[in-house]
């Protein structure tokens, strides 16, 4: 009887569902008078960690070391700061996003120009990577920075295959941290222990520009990479006839020792780059990218190509040795830039981004004007568009992160600069933070929104680890893992806040993670590749 219960429940969270109707449930705005936007989403008991840049030192920020600092801040249920704190120098300080740590902290990414207030390690001030490692109340416990003479621009942190974490972007140094250099910018990746120490790192590219802007896991242990080339030779080979003008869009398939497997070139006569990547269950990848060109891989292209005024975001699906299976142009004939792509639970995508199209693949509110509109597309398994969803207000509305709670129940972090349209809350400055929780009206059967818990890596390969609140009494508290259809795998107690979960034995699949806090079962999906 349980097994059925089980085996109905994981049903209800697999529904294909065709969502018509998102209504903004919750928003705020957080600031001050200046620059401020969002990069990373964390829930936590009765409310949330938010980590973004800020260049303000007043409204919502206490302080401001300089130019741009990082910022971290909790609110509670209702929105409401609880604690906040900047971290930076007297320079610019440019976060990329934040994870949480096993002990209850937080590291925090981004690159630093700075060399005095909270930095002391900069090699110099033409730019470094940044780690920042904090506590569960933002204070540092220690910081690290990585690169050499010249510029390193921070992309993204992700956790590493058996602890750790990697890490990646651009550098354009050939001393410090970087052993080797093929040009003027390589893609730069580097694996770190808990504590910030590197374990390796690897430069990739050829003698022109070559960056990196996304890094995922992938199942054999390794890890896949997106970003740009503009070269033609070194660690780069594409196919004749790229790199475009300005140049594409290149993937790199990575080892567990970051040695390059294989590497391929997407796009066509003009510009093309990947913003967001991940493994997909049958073994394949998915890119989010931008495109320019209407030709080539990219003959989907709804603007004109080559005009500076145009861009389409681009959708690409690859298979397990990087060969195009499908691909898909979604904007108009105005500037749409891609931002974040997501798996849901019915093998489909969510797609975010902004758009000033009001053509093409762009179904918007026409109260909405259409300068930098965010813009959400949910895609089917084959990359068909299922509905879009935009929202924003006069100008410049600018989706940075977002976290999902489920298929139909996701909260946005975007920026803002005017009041009006689907913005409601006080703005302080030049642009704010704007935090919007949207919910699907249309879903009879509703999923519980469930913020205590913490699952990542997720998707994962070898073992994931359940956060659970500061507050848990562990005593009272049950961890149970279901297979897809409702069979009991795994049993256990937590000893601590952070529980580890070994996957590395189960098939690719979606599963169900139950906890049972004392009171009730709360539930969680985990994909495993």
């Amino acid at each position: 009887m349980k097994t059925t219960a089980i085996y109905v429940l994981f049903l209800l969270f697999t529904l294909q569902i065709n969502a018509q109707e998102f209504e903004i449930i919750f928003q705020q705005c957080y600031g001050g008078s200046n620059w401020d936007g969002p990069k990373s989403i964390l829930p936590q008991v009765n409310g949330f960690y938010h980590f973004g840049n800020t260049s303000s030192n007043d409204g919502d920020v206490s302080f401001n070391y300089g130019k741009t600092d990082f910022w971290l801040f909790r609110t509670d249920g209702s929105g409401q700061i609880l604690w906040e704190k900047t971290y930076g120098g007297s320079e610019e300080d440019y976060p990329s996003n934040m994870l949480p740590t096993p002990d209850g902290g937080f590291v925090l990414f981004g690159e630093t120009y700075s060399n005095d207030g909270d930095v002391d390690c900069n090699h110099s001030t033409n730019g470094d990577w940044w780690l920042v490692k904090t506590d569960s109340l933002g204070h540092i416990q220690w910081s690290r920075c990585y690169g050499g003479t010249h510029k390193e621009t921070a992309s993204q942190m992700i956790y590493a295959h058996e602890g750790g974490y990697v890490m990646t972007g651009k550098t354009g140094s050939v001393d410090g941290d970087i052993s080797h250099n093929n040009g003027q910018y390589d893609v730069w990746v580097v694996k770190v222990d808990w504590d910030g120490e590197i374990i390796w790192e690897r430069a990739y590219g050829g003698s022109s520009r070559d960056y990196a802007h996304a890094i995922g896991l992938t199942a054999d242990g390794g890890y896949i990479v997106g970003g740009g080339t503009g070269s033609t030779n070194g660690d780069v080979q594409c196919r004749e006839g790229l790199p475009g003008e300005f140049g594409t869009a290149w993937v790199l398939k990575l080892d567990h020792e970051g040695q390059l497997e294989w590497q391929n070139c997407y796009g066509g006569s003009y510009s093309e780059v990947v913003v967001d990547i991940m493994q997909t269950l049958d073994g394949g990848y998915i890119y989010l990218g931008t495109t320019a060109s209407g030709d080539g891989d990219a003959d989907c292209f709804h603007g004109t190509p080559g005009d500076a005024a145009t861009r389409d975001m681009w959708v690409v699906k690859l298979d397990e040795t990087g060969e195009i299976e499908w691909h898909r142009c979604l904007g108009g004939t105005g500037f749409d830039s891609p931002k974040i792509l997501r798996p849901m639970s019915d093998g489909g995508y969510l797609v975010g981004g902004n758009t000033q199209s009001r053509d093409g693949t762009v179904v918007c509110n026409e109260s909405l004007p259409g300068t930098h509109t965010v813009i959400l597309y949910k895609l089917s398994p084959e990359g068909e568009i299922e509905w879009t969803k935009c929202l924003g207000s006069q100008v410049d509305n600018y989706l940075l992160s977002i976290h999902i709670f489920s298929d139909y129940h996701y909260l946005l972090g975007a920026t803002t600069r005017t009041w009006g349209m689907d913005v409601d809350c006080d703005l302080k400055g030049q642009t704010d933070i704007w935090i919007v929780e949207l919910q699907d009206t249309t879903v009879g059967v509703r999923e519980e929104r469930l913020l205590q818990l913490q699952l990542y890596p997720n998707p994962a390969t070898t073992e994931a680890w359940l956060q659970l609140p500061e507050n848990t009494l562990l005593a009272q508290i049950q961890i149970e893992l279901y297979s897809p259809t409702g069979r009991l795998l795994y049993k256990a107690q937590p000893t601590s806040h952070f529980h580890k979960i070994d996957v590395a034995h189960l098939p690719r699949g979606l599963y169900l993670v139950r906890v049972w806090d004392g009171e009730r079962w709360l539930v969680e999906k985990l994909v495993v590749r």
